[in-house]
């Protein structure tokens, strides 16, 4: 049987996350996985962090075969827990089963130096080697693991290698080494512990006794072990930072790489690599600056110069960069950075009311970073469907749509929300709304 959830154990949650929780956990228990899938989701809008959501999506996902989706989710749950070995053997085996070796031995890597014992890591760092075309360091992970059959496959490669005038030399990096070792990898569909063991792979790699098949484990925040090296526990906690992007989001954290003019606003700046100037920017109306500030304090939009790259704590924030094609309104709070190429104007949106609306127009290609609280959705406004949400809830939108500011339901009272009209695309942010807890 699945562990349940313990309704003690989430405590303060309101009810309509509890419900979807449960109703999820209980649907994967039952092997409805895309029934889990829907519920969990739901419970996800409501509580985008919580640990007790993200592991079971991630499941429900990998089972319905959407591992990109398994990653997302198993990524957060790293994000939440980093020193959590059975989080990244999770994260690894989606990368694994999505084709993404590089980032499956990476995510095994760390999660043996969190746990140098754990067996399926090993078995699975191997699979991802030897599908990287690594047989010689796959087949020192299978010999720990105790695949006694992986390591003969290994061996076969490798005296395949070196028995042929044309192969690549079997050493680590030194060229792939064509294999597809599907028939060889265990079925790596996330099974509940204490389930038969008579549908494991009879080559999947030794497992210890308390598991059923090579799976996904839950990830739990815990001590395991003695205190870890310094030295190792650096090495595991290292971001790595990928080079080619002005913004990405890893394990949770930004980093904003500067190496031209680039705009960002600087709060909650962790750290500066590099050497950076930092300008105040101001508004921009009908094409010319004013003298209106672009935001207040450490909130305030600054114009960057030069080569280096800050690193940026989440707090409650969650980032998503985006790539801008042609065109884009967006909400003034949610813009936090953006790429020198493009060009941005400030407008607002007045009412009868002290309330105001203020927007960026964004024209131009380039990055985009956009700032809310939740994971961010997309709705569709169609003409003659005009679209009402909360204002905070706006993100912004792409497509000929106009705004106005008008109660969100006529005669409810008088809270203030957004009407677009038209035709477009509007992205909103359901933790603004309240759909997530604090």
């Amino acid at each position: 049987m699945a562990r349940g959830v313990d309704a003690d154990q989430v405590e303060g949650l309101d009810e309509e996350f509890l419900f979807h929780l449960e109703r999820g956990s209980d649907l994967l228990a039952r092997g409805d996985a895309e029934g889990a899938r829907d519920a969990l989701e739901r419970a996800l809008e409501l509580r985008s962090h919580d640990p007790k959501v993200l592991g079971p999506l991630g499941q429900a996902n990998y089972r319905l075969g959407k591992y990109d989706a398994a990653i997302v989710a198993w990524q957060r749950l790293v994000d939440e827990s980093p020193a959590e070995p059975a989080a990244r053997v999770n994260l690894g085996l989606a990368f694994l089963r999505a084709k993404r070796q590089s980032q499956a031995v990476r995510q095994l890597e760390i999660a043996l130096d969190l746990n140098p014992d754990h067996k399926k890591a090993m078995g699975y760092l191997g699979l991802a080697l030897l599908e990287s075309g690594d047989p010689q360091r796959a087949r020192e992970w299978f010999r720990k693991a105790g695949s006694d059959q992986l390591v003969a496959k290994c061996d076969e490669l490798l005296g395949a290698a070196a028995g042929t005038a044309h192969a690549a030399p079997a050493v680590a990096g030194a060229g792939a080494i064509p294999v597809d070792v599907e028939d060889e990898a265990p079925a790596p569909e996330p099974f509940p512990e204490g389930a038969s063991s008579t549908q494991a792979s009879e080559q999947a790699p030794h497992e210890p006794e308390d598991s059923a098949r090579p799976e996904p484990v839950e990830g739990r925040a815990e001590s395991r072990g003695p205190i870890q090296d310094l030295v190792s526990f650096a090495v595991a906690q290292t971001l790595a930072v990928p080079e080619d992007e002005p913004f990405a989001v890893v394990e949770g954290y930004l980093a904003v790489r500067v190496r031209s003019d680039l705009r960002t606003r600087l709060a909650g700046v962790l750290a500066v690599r590099g050497v950076v100037e930092a300008e105040p920017e101001v508004k921009r109306f009908r094409g010319r600056p004013t003298e209106k500030p672009f935001g207040e304090g450490p909130e305030r939009l600054h114009r960057l110069r030069g080569d280096a790259l800050l690193l940026f704590a989440p707090g409650k924030r969650r980032f998503t960069p985006l790539r801008l094609g042609d065109s884009a309104f967006l909400r003034e709070e949610a813009l936090f950075a953006l790429e020198e190429p493009i060009a941005f104007e400030n407008g607002r949106v007045p009412s009868a009311s002290e309330a105001e609306l203020n927007l960026v127009h964004l024209r131009g290609r380039g990055a985009v970073l956009v700032v809310g609280v939740g994971a961010p959705r997309a709705l569709e406004v169609v003409s003659g469907a005009p679209l009402r949400l909360p204002m905070e809830a706006l993100l912004g939108w792409v497509g000929a749509l106009t705004p106005r500011l008008v109660p969100l339901v006529e005669g409810a009272g008088d809270a203030t929300a957004v009407e677009l009209a038209g035709d477009g695309t509007v992205l909103v942010d359901p933790g603004a709304a309240g759909g997530e807890g604090t």
